[in-house]
């Protein structure tokens, strides 16, 4: 399961994908609310989480000290 957020004005964009802790998976969210991976049987309700955080740079120029 994958969950992005896109960058807006003055905001940083994120994308979070969780996984089995087992069989390193890519689980969907039926998988998650039963809390069970269907392809090994293990338990989700800690599962593996993947962050990717994504920031651009604000150009300082037009900016008076």
């Amino acid at each position: 399961m994958s969950v992005e957020k896109q960058a807006e004005a003055g905001d940083v964009a994120h994308k979070v994908e969780i996984y089995c802790p087992s069989c390193n998976r890519d689980v969907d969210e039926t998988e998650l609310a039963a809390q069970k991976c269907n392809d090994c049987g293990e338990d989700l309700s800690t599962p593996k989480q993947s962050v990717t955080i994504a920031a651009t740079s604000v150009s300082t120029i037009g900016i008076l000290w």
